[in-house]
């Protein structure tokens, strides 16, 4: 299905930042904020203090100054179940029965307690018989009830939720459209650098793969150059967005070796998911794209590249702007990717 851009706006909530886009019918970006939220206020997926996120809601749109209620929000974290089916080529209704058969051995209450939504990727062959390749999403309803909630207090009117391995994938294919030199071919890798989690999305040949969460972030970062030099958690992560402790000399070498071992730790942790891909399909990854907060590390890209040998790219470069190096959009790119729409044919 072709992508097409839209005047839309778009909300992601992280741990620690709210990020907040607004775009024009060509697909621009023409209003964005970045807001910090108070500490505590999410817990992956779960809104922990809802009056705290419907005051940085509120807070992100008076900064961004935008003027529609209506939006998107883009989710990720564990509590989404996302699976991969072979099934039938069946009609609609017949199709949707036989998701709700496969997807209920891996849900941990009954079907009727989440929202369920599919698309077919394409189609294989099974001993010579026509099937579909099918990507499954489920995503409990208190969950996205709670967002709705939130919203309309904030308001907010929340039409469309979307998950950020499926927004990623339509502005990879968007992309795709507008460029005809980039190629889906084989692997990308999108690496999410949030404050708790890194977040790994692989898509093969345009279409998403898998995705894993690991638990080195950030914030693991921020805490040993905390630790080295005896800083508190703002001043050292000041610290980590100023500094190359990467790719060039620093005069505190245990400083140096603190933060190389901590960055070291997570691309091997990274090499496991790639290898998971690679050994799976017989293909490489042939791509990098960085985002989120801790994309901003000075020389990270570099790094990246040289240890793992695979380019590496900033994914601000896939948003079409004329201002694609504002360091603010490092933390934009599942915002925008949310308000990229398929079209149906």
């Amino acid at each position: 299905m072709p992508i097409v851009q839209t005047a839309a706006v778009s909300v992601d909530i992280g741990h620690s930042n709210l990020k907040i886009v607004q775009t024009s019918a060509d697909g621009r970006i023409v209003k964005f904020a970045v807001h910090k939220m108070p500490d505590g206020c999410m817990d992956d997926l779960t809104i922990v203090y809802e009056d705290a996120l419907v005051q940085s809601l509120k807070k992100a749109r008076r900064l961004a100054k935008l003027g529609s209620s209506k939006c998107s929000l883009v989710v990720s974290g564990n509590d989404i179940i996302i699976r991969h089916f072979t099934l039938p080529i069946l009609d609609e209704e017949q199709l949707y029965q036989n998701v709700l058969h496969e997807i209920a051995g891996y849900l941990p209450v009954e079907p009727d307690k989440y929202f369920i939504d599919y698309k077919i990727a394409g189609t294989t062959e099974e001993d010579g018989i026509k099937m579909y390749t099918v990507i499954v999403t489920c995503v409990h309803q208190r969950i996205l009830g709670k967002y709705k909630k939130t919203f309309k207090s904030a308001g907010l009117k929340l039409n469309v939720v979307d998950t950020c391995e499926n927004a990623c994938e339509k502005l990879l294919k968007f992309y795709h459209q507008r460029n005809k030199n980039f190629s889906l071919d084989g692997g990308i890798c999108m690496l999410d650098f949030g404050t708790r989690h890194t977040h790994v999305s692989l898509y093969d040949n345009g279409s998403f793969y898998a995705s894993n969460l690991l638990r080195r972030s950030g914030q693991s970062l921020t805490e040993a150059i905390a630790k080295e030099t005896c800083r508190d958690v703002l001043s050292s992560e000041l610290l980590k967005r100023e500094t190359d402790y990467l790719t060039s000399p620093h005069k505190n070498a245990t400083l140096k070796a603190a933060v190389i071992y901590e960055v070291d730790s997570l691309l091997q942790e990274i090499n496991r998911v790639l290898d998971y891909y690679r050994n799976r399909t017989k293909r490489p990854i042939r791509a990098i794209y960085t985002s989120g907060g801790g994309a901003l590390l000075p020389g990270l890209n570099v790094y990246i590249r040289q240890h793992l040998n695979i380019p590496v790219f900033p994914a601000a470069s896939l948003i079409p702007s004329d201002n694609a190096d504002n360091p603010g959009f490092a933390f934009l790119l599942n915002a925008y990717a949310a308000t990229l729409r398929e079209e149906m044919p």
